[in-house]
């Protein structure tokens, strides 16, 4: 069992409002509506945040979809509910996923955040994140809330798995005078998205193309709707007309001790309590103790009186940094440092870049002048980081096509033969008619097709023996199109996938001393016993659990036998081991090995492995 928790954090953050995006003759577009609603930003931000659940304000371990929505309402609102579509790029439903802020019907849980502006005692302005929903309003005529002037939010939308850049989305605003509708978009934060030419006979006007900065050209006026009831934007006054053009809002300014600095693990902020982060001389330096808990280490301080060390340990990674030293160490060896460990107001500050790319994470930095955000995400897993490279295969000769002979090649993702992988040519024609082959010594195969007025679709079965055990792998032709047989072709595969799954299984025992406990808050730790399926050394890998296929857990991990081990990592508090053991096999301990079996059950088609995890009785 696990409980759910909802908090509520408030965070200092600065909101640049964009301009306006006019596009008159789109019902309920980005302008003003009878409601007295207007939607003046929509937009794409990121797709990198983990905030939202299914169903609730809780992290799950995917990513979101992290939107800006700003308002302007002319009277105090109520809003109804907010919902989000995925559309096509003229905004019809395309059955790829609604968003809702309320059950109203099926979707996932749209979270608000409001950036909500709270004015201090000496009338300094700040912003606070309140969160608006923090779950599903299981009452559908329950209300978002009530709202009047200027607003700025925060929408994240639980990933179901199309939550993407290249996707378009339309955001729906429900109030009791009506719905506003946005345009679609499909563009991050930033960047403009080419408005679609309307689908012929929809009855929407053809927008009138943005002339190219530079060109001369003036702007020219777009053309309301007939009968929309909307009226023509004024244009952009052309320079030199004499007219004068309106003023941008200027960015805000970078306050003088640098930006206010966001820092995110895996979607999740960290709150560093006794000092800030700040940025020196171009990188960035962040608390010590926190940075390293939340990556996973075990902390140490040395002090010697001459030297001061902040040390992090943690499966077989040791990182130390010297206060002032341009020089640090990772697992004894000596690497250099653009900006030294150093002391700063009584708080150990460290380079968080070096700590989170030295202990196999990735770190992206983006920055709207006042405000800076700092992304730690997991590294890409790869299946042999420290083995040498091989010697380049060379590429198969081209093949050339022969009437009614499709052939080819299959080999691995680094380019090596696959000997004995069965081949088959589906006849689409026939039911289960198959013609069949196996790649000979060089991964090549030749079938020869029957001559029939039909076509045919190419795959291969590859099966993998490993620790006694036969794995399976359906693959597909490299370009998976149906071939006529009369014309023949040249089908290649490449084998790159071979993961499983894991499923987690938490016993707990009531405990007022600890935390409540959260799934997502688990850390599964795997570490390679030997070559993985497809011979290479592999790596440790390291996820936090959270929704797979059938069930809670981790995913995409390589076939293999691994060293298992469990951590519970509760916000504010130092980490607590946890002892493991397969399903229902032998007695809970530190660790413990896992391997891939074929699933038990029909909850998912993938490899499997079962883990039990509990907190030590000691505990």
């Amino acid at each position: 069992m696990y409980i759910l928790r909802k908090n509520i954090r408030n965070a200092v953050l600065s909101t640049v409002l964009a301009g306006a995006l006019a596009a008159p003759g789109l019902a309920g577009a980005f302008g003003e509506t009878s409601t007295g609603v207007q939607i003046k930003e929509f937009s794409l931000l990121d797709t990198a945040s983990d905030i939202v659940g299914a169903a609730d304000f809780t992290p799950e371990g995917n990513k979101d979809g992290h939107f800006k929505l700003t308002l302007s309402l002319a009277q105090n609102t109520v809003i109804k509910s907010v919902v989000l579509r995925s559309t096509d790029a003229y905004g019809d439903d395309n059955d790829q996923g609604v968003w809702r802020t309320n059950r109203a019907t099926t979707g996932w849980l749209l979270g608000m955040v409001r950036n909500k502006p709270v004015t201090s005692t000496n009338g300094a302005t700040t912003y606070e994140n309140e969160i608006i929903n923090p779950g599903f309003q299981k009452e559908v005529n329950a209300p978002v809330g009530e709202f009047t002037g200027e607003l700025a939010f925060d929408l994240y939308a639980s990933n179901n798995g199309t939550i993407k850049e290249t996707q378009y989305y339309v955001l729906e605003i429900e109030t009791p005078q009506g719905t506003v509708t946005s345009k679609p978009i499909k563009y991050k934060h930033g960047l403009p998205v080419p408005t679609p030419t309307p689908k012929p006979g929809s009855g929407q006007p053809t927008p009138t193309p943005t002339p190219n900065p530079g060109s001369g050209q003036p702007a020219p006026t777009p053309t309301p709707n007939p009968g929309s009831g909307q009226p023509a934007p004024t244009p952009t006054p052309n320079p030199g007309s004499g007219q004068p053009a309106p003023t941008p809002a200027p960015p805000p300014p970078v306050p003088a001790e640098g930006p206010m600095i966001h820092v995110f693990f895996k979607g999740q902020e960290l709150m560093f309590d006794d000092a800030k982060p700040i940025l020196k001389d171009g990188s960035t330096l962040v608390p010590f103790r926190k940075l390293f808990e939340a990556l996973g280490f075990a902390v140490k301080w040395v002090d010697t009186g001459t030297v001061q060390q902040a040390i992090g340990t943690k499966d077989g990674l040791n990182i130390e940094l010297t206060i002032s030293s341009t020089t640090a160490k990772v697992n004894g060896n000596n690497v250099p440092l653009d900006i030294p460990a150093q002391i700063i107001n009584g708080s150990t500050l460290v380079p968080l870049r070096f700590v989170a790319e030295n202990s196999g994470y990735e770190v992206s930095y983006s920055s709207n002048g006042s405000t800076a955000t700092i992304q730690i995400d997991e590294g890409e897993v790869v299946s042999e980081p420290d083995d040498p490279a091989p010697n380049p295969t060379p590429e198969p000769a081209k093949e050339e096509i022969e009437p009614y002979v499709v052939k080819g090649y299959i080999r691995d993702a680094k380019g090596n033969p696959v000997p004995g992988v069965t081949v088959y040519a589906d006849n689409t024609l026939l039911y289960n008619s198959n013609v069949l082959g196996v790649t000979d010594e060089s991964g090549h195969y030749r079938i020869e097709l029957p001559q029939v007025a039909t076509s045919w679709r190419m795959g291969a079965d590859l099966v993998k023996s490993f620790n006694g055990k036969n794995y399976k792998f359906r693959l597909t032709a490299d370009v998976d199109q149906p071939l006529a047989g009369s014309a023949g072709a040249v089908k290649d595969f490449t084998w790159t996938k071979f993961d499983g799954q894991i499923y987690i299984y938490p016993y707990l025992t009531y405990d007022t001393s600890l935390p409540e406990f959260l799934i997502g808050d688990v850390e599964i730790t795997l570490t390679p016993v030997g070559p993985l399926l497809d011979g290479n050394s592999g790596k440790t890998i390291t996820k936090r659990v959270g929704p797979v296929l059938g069930g809670l857990g981790i995913d995409e991990i390589p076939i293999g036998k691994y060293k298992a081990t469990a951590r519970w990592l509760p916000e504010g508090h130092a980490p607590i081991p946890m002892q493991i053991r397969i399903n229902y096999i032998g007695k809970y301990a530190e660790s413990a090995e896992v391997e891939f079996s074929e699933p038990r059950s029909a909850s998912t088609n993938h490899y499997l492995s079962e883990l039990e995890i509990r907190i030590p009785e000691n505990k």
